[in-house]
């Protein structure tokens, strides 16, 4: 979402231009306030900072969404508006962009998913989540799931960043000569210019680039890109365990971001690799195309998202209503049939048919009773199970 560009200033070029980013950052912000005084969730304090965090909707589990590098919580508004009927839903701005306060540094994803986890005590919002992460947000919501795996029902991942790509010949970082990033009596400034994608909520693009375009958001991009690959190397340290029990979907895009060249292809075809891999994350995966969307799928396809989180929710829940159906009548689980989801059908029956050859059940109609039970679902809608 962001183009940077790198230029060589001499020191009173630099002092300059430093003060009339300071100015002109200093207007856009004082008239973004003065015309935009109401921003929509709230700001939490967590001890060091606040964080913003806009929740809609009800009904459990709740979704927690974490953004890509440079994005924040607007560019979810409309996929929480289509699951508010049914669901709870989170954004939330990390340190640095939207309406949140700057943070400590470095910014990296151990220190993010500490805060998020900090926000959420505050904000007095139980658990468990089904978490949401798109690009470096996806780094972020493993991580997180890892640490805290009794507080997350599912995960989500948004053309989300490999801890691995760092090894990987098409997008390993080359570490630059000392001398290539030193210049006498000259400072080296990589200038950020905000992107906002055409698919970007047309009543929301003006504001966006407003918070965008601020100091604290161009500067925790940077340091977020820079720490980028320590972030990496803490989410594969911390994702070293066997494979998740909850459900995990990935949505990968189905349009090409790099080049229509050698090497750019070679990048297509590792990120798609690397998006397979993910599978390998959890027991329960599942991985689908995004196929009318570049990287940034949730304001390309917001529908197609939308699905996919409250398909994740079903499962989850199925999931709960079985376990607690095994708890109530102990049953062992290697002796009962899994129930098939909600999203596949809304009635369904029990059946052990090996039981029924079994004499001693035969005379025991009691026995007979728990695996001849009916169980019905209501149909789809907010005031049923969805709640």
């Amino acid at each position: 979402m962001i183009n940077c560009d790198v230029k060589k200033l001499n020191f009173l070029q630099f002092r300059l231009f430093i003060m009339l980013i300071i100015i002109t950052t200093f207007a856009l912000t004082s008239s973004a306030q003065a015309k935009e005084k109401y921003y929509p969730g709230e700001l939490v304090d967590i001890g060091t900072h606040r964080l913003h965090i806009n929740c809609i909707g009800t009904g459990s589990p709740t979704v927690i969404i974490d953004s890509g590098i440079g994005g924040f919580s607007l560019e979810w508004i409309k996929i929480q508006n289509i699951l508010a009927d049914n669901l709870k839903v989170c954004s939330y701005d990390r340190a640095g962009y939207g309406w949140s306060d700057p943070g400590p540094r470095p910014r990296t994803t151990a220190r993010i998913s500490n805060e998020l986890r900090l926000l959420l005590v505050a904000s007095k919002i139980p658990g468990p989540y089904v978490l949401v992460g798109h690009s470096f947000g996806g780094y972020n919501t493993r991580y997180f799931a890892s640490k805290y795996p009794g507080l997350t029902a599912g995960l989500i991942l948004v053309d989300s960043s490999h801890p691995e790509q760092f090894n990987t010949e098409e997008f390993k970082r080359v570490e630059k000569k000392q001398e290539e990033r030193t210049y006498k009596n000259s400072y080296q400034v990589r200038i950020i210019q905000p992107v906002i994608s055409d698919s970007y909520p047309a009543e929301n693009k003006r504001i966006a680039f407003r918070l965008m375009s601020s100091m604290k958001s161009r500067s925790t991009l940077l340091n977020e890109m820079d720490n980028m690959e320590i972030s990496a190397q803490q989410v594969a340290k911390q994702t070293n365990h066997p494979p998740y029990i909850f459900p995990v979907t990935i949505l990968t895009r189905g349009k090409r971001v790099w080049a229509n060249d050698e090497r750019g292809e070679q990048r297509e075809q590792q990120w798609l690799r690397l998006q397979n891999d993910l599978m390998n994350i959890s027991m329960q995966s599942r991985h689908y195309i995004a196929e009318e969307s570049g990287h940034i799928i949730h304001l390309d396809q917001p529908e197609f998202v939308s699905r996919n989180i409250m398909s994740t929710v079903l499962k989850m829940r199925s999931q709960t209503f079985e376990d607690n159906f095994h708890k109530k009548f102990n049953i062992r689980l290697s002796e009962a049939i899994t129930a098939p989801s909600f999203e596949e059908s809304h009635s369904f029956h029990i059946y052990y048919s090996t039981i029924f050859n079994d004499s001693s059940l035969r005379q025991n109609p009691i026995n007979l009773v728990m695996f001849q039970t009916k169980f019905e679902y209501p149909e789809f809608n907010s005031s049923s199970y969805l709640h």
